[in-house]
């Protein structure tokens, strides 16, 4: 699809160049002229034709703009006060003809070369989305299959963390958290213990220890003590161990990265979930899913003032327990001492104390007490032993389901791996041989042979004792070529695979000025030469010489009169 006509009135300010109803016929055409004469304003009014406001490079279409453009093909796209596609007789809202007529946007806009060499499509596009462009024009189908893949890939992705964190159902840390916290040992423990407690009553032991203990002499009065104050040191110890716990995790070595991946498990931007990896892998500063960027700054000086003042909390309470620790054993080796040297005391414990001192050594009451809780502790076992059984079945239910998501996701991958090989040969076999040719052309003096990563970076050969250079260390004379030669072959590659887009017009933004002269000559020789359509703005005056044929046409642009500092915003 090349342009027949163009119609283009105040677009951005009312002193832009008028062009209107101008017949090209798909034929090449030169916008030429000085500077502000709006060579720029048209080059951004051809985007905005197809795209509207948000496809032009910083440029404001302006209230009363017209901009009409005809096809050869009798298509328009009508950017006036309505915004529509004209197709066979039907319209249609513009967007939605622009894509289903002459193609996707991400690969269109590949065929405009602006000015400004940040904007150009090799310095905009990254090596991956590169990669991406180039399969869909080479093979659309093969990069059809690509991206059904990946998107395959996302969604078990997002899948497996659903499944991982159990949305509405408990996740499997709380799975695992809920089963590693059930009672089962503590309860068994509880159980002898009582089973011991009951011997001792059955046999009558139980009442010589209660005499033993209810004598007013030394021994029973320090025993009385020393369980007292063991049952607080071993609180204090729990309590203490615990604060400890909770304080230590400000300190760990990945404490930020923790804190950040919670933060992100849910976008703040797009509110999606996010996978563990891919968090990790994006922090410290940008959503993991959608990759936008996010200030942290705030939480981690929170943070910070938080671990700094845990450093001391943690040092503090290690000399607590250390304490504790150290005064309980003495406890410990003292009731000993005393239980020992005493033969009513020899099965004495402090489960035995405490359960004498409840019933006020009643054994009647003792005897009924600890049936009770005999009974009641065998029934909780039984219930914890349930509960064990359902929530390991639970966990492996849903770890074999991860599981079963995780081959998923690595056949997705591997497929992926292979299309993409297959792919990148392609590439460097067809796609970069045709630039190296185009660019070669294009500045014979400056143009060498192209290669391609894996990563989707362009290289190039150097000069004199150079290595390979990477595109970021070509010169913005070499960079301005080679963007002109990737457009030019895009265009090419996208004319002959009739499943690419059906733009076949490549639209320059003074491409060859500050170059020199014979490469000038070179580059201008060769665009009005290939079939693609060339629309070209430029100032200079020997690039006339190259479109006064029946072939193409050239407009001329004058200066426009109008405030700088207006103008400056648009050119």
């Amino acid at each position: 699809m090349k342009i027949s006509r163009l119609e283009i009135e105040n677009f951005a300010i009312d002193e832009s160049p008028t062009i209107a109803e101008e017949t090209i016929s798909g034929d090449d055409l030169l916008l030429s002229g000085g500077n502000r004469s709006g060579k720029t304003l048209t080059f951004n009014a051809i985007l905005y034709a197809l795209y509207g406001r948000s496809g032009t490079f910083g440029v404001t279409s302006g209230q009363h703009s017209t901009v009409n453009v005809h096809f050869d093909n009798t298509d328009a796209v009508l950017r006036d006060q309505k915004h529509t596609y004209e197709h066979d007789g039907q319209s249609l809202n513009a967007g939605e003809g622009v894509r289903s007529y002459i193609g996707p946007e991400e690969d269109v806009r590949l065929q405009f070369i602006t000015a400004n060499p940040a904007n150009q499509p090799i310095s905009a596009h990254s090596g991956e989305d590169l990669l991406n462009r180039i399969r869909s024009l080479l093979s659309a189908e093969n990069q059809i299959k690509i991206e059904r893949h990946r998107r395959a890939k996302h969604d078990l992705d997002h899948l497996r963390e659903i499944r991982r964190r159990g949305e509405e159902k408990p996740s499997i840390r709380q799975l695992e958290e809920n089963l590693n916290s059930l009672p089962i040992s503590r309860t068994q423990n509880r159980i002898e213990e009582i089973e011991e407690l009951k011997e001792l009553v059955e046999s009558g032991e139980i009442e010589s220890i209660s005499a033993r203990l209810q004598a007013k002499d030394e021994v029973a009065e320090r025993l009385d003590g020393l369980y007292d104050r063991r049952r607080f040191l071993e609180d204090q110890l729990k309590q203490k161990r615990r604060e400890l716990s909770d304080t230590s995790r400000y300190t760990q070595k990945v404490n930020d990265l923790i804190i950040d991946a919670i933060q992100e498990f849910t976008c703040p931007v797009c509110g999606r979930l996010v996978e563990e990896k891919k968090a990790r892998n994006r922090l410290p500063n940008r959503c993991p899913q959608c990759g936008r960027n996010r200030d942290l700054s705030e939480l981690r000086e929170q943070l910070r003032e938080k671990v700094d003042s845990a450093d001391d909390r943690i040092e503090s309470l290690k000399e607590e327990i250390g304490d504790l620790e150290e005064e309980l054993s003495e406890v410990k080796a003292e009731i000993t001492e005393l239980t020992e040297s005493e033969p009513e005391l020899h099965d004495l414990n402090q489960f035995v104390r405490t359960a004498l001192k409840q019933a006020e050594h009643d054994i009647d009451q003792l005897q009924e007490r600890t049936n009770a809780e005999l009974t009641q502790k065998r029934e909780d076992l039984e219930e914890f032993k349930s509960q064990k059984e359902e929530l390991g079945t639970q966990l492996e239910n849903r770890q074999e389901l991860i599981n079963a998501i995780d081959e998923s996701i690595s056949a997705a991958e591997a497929q992926i791996e292979e299309l993409e090989q297959e792919a990148f040969e392609e590439i460097r076999e067809t796609f970069t041989d045709r630039l190296s040719e185009v660019y070669q052309e294009i500045a014979p003096d400056l143009g060498t042979e192209v290669g391609l990563t894996p990563d989707g970076e362009l290289e190039f050969p150097g000069t004199g004792s150079e290595g390979i250079r990477p595109y970021d260390r070509l010169s913005s004379g070499e960079k301005r070529l080679v963007n002109l030669a990737f457009g030019l072959t895009v265009a090419q590659f996208a004319q002959e695979n009739k499943d690419a887009h059906n733009w076949q017009v490549l639209v320059l933004d003074e491409p060859l000025t500050n170059l020199e002269s014979d490469i000038q000559d070179a580059a201008a020789r060769y665009l009005r030469d290939v079939e693609i359509q060339c629309i070209m703005t430029s100032p200079l005056d020997r690039i006339q010489s190259h479109f006064q044929d029946d072939q193409s046409q050239i407009i001329q642009l004058g200066r426009i009169s109008t405030e700088a500092a207006t103008l400056d915003e648009y050119l």
